[in-house]
């Protein structure tokens, strides 16, 4: 459906940029993460997580739809030496299971989160709630991005 990649494997150039998107992410999160707990920049932290959350749910969208043309994941990793075998299947499970739990959390806490903060926003009682849902965001989401490496490397590269 869509050209080749740009990192020289079977992947096309969509699959290249959801591989390479981890690579700002994971640490985006963090930093956005030690925004609101260690310096109370509250508002910063707001605009990084809606800014990346619309940008996932654009590059997310356009991925589903590439797989969905292509036949799906499995049609796409067809052809390398992992085709078909256990460690393929068990890292494509894995990380399907912790973007899509990442995906219903962060969404699900970006909009209640608009929703219980004022703008600017300040700490009131959903902070407790925030904070344990924002960290089983982050847990999932690292585990998406760990995740995305070796799925790659067993899906595309070889």
């Amino acid at each position: 459906m869509f050209p080749p990649g740009i990192l020289g494997t079977r992947a096309d150039i969509l699959i290249d940029i959801v591989m390479l998107s981890f690579i700002i992410i994971l640490p985006l999160l963090v930093i956005s993460w030690r925004l609101a707990r260690v310096k109370k920049d509250y508002a910063l932290h707001r605009k990084i997580q809606i800014t990346l959350g619309v940008s996932l749910a654009v590059v997310v969208s356009i991925f589903e739809y590439d797989l969905s043309m292509s036949g799906g994941i499995f049609e796409l990793t067809k052809g390398g030496i992992y085709e078909g075998t256990a460690i393929l299947l068990w890292t494509i499970y894995i990380h399907t299971a912790f973007a899509v739990l990442a995906a219903v959390i962060w969404t699900g806490l970006i909009i209640s989160s608009m929703i219980k903060f004022d703008n600017p926003p300040q700490p009131n009682s959903f902070s407790k709630i925030h904070r344990v849902l924002g960290r089983a965001g982050m847990i999932t989401m690292i585990g998406a991005g760990t995740t995305a490496p070796p799925l790659y490397y067993f899906g595309f590269m070889v």
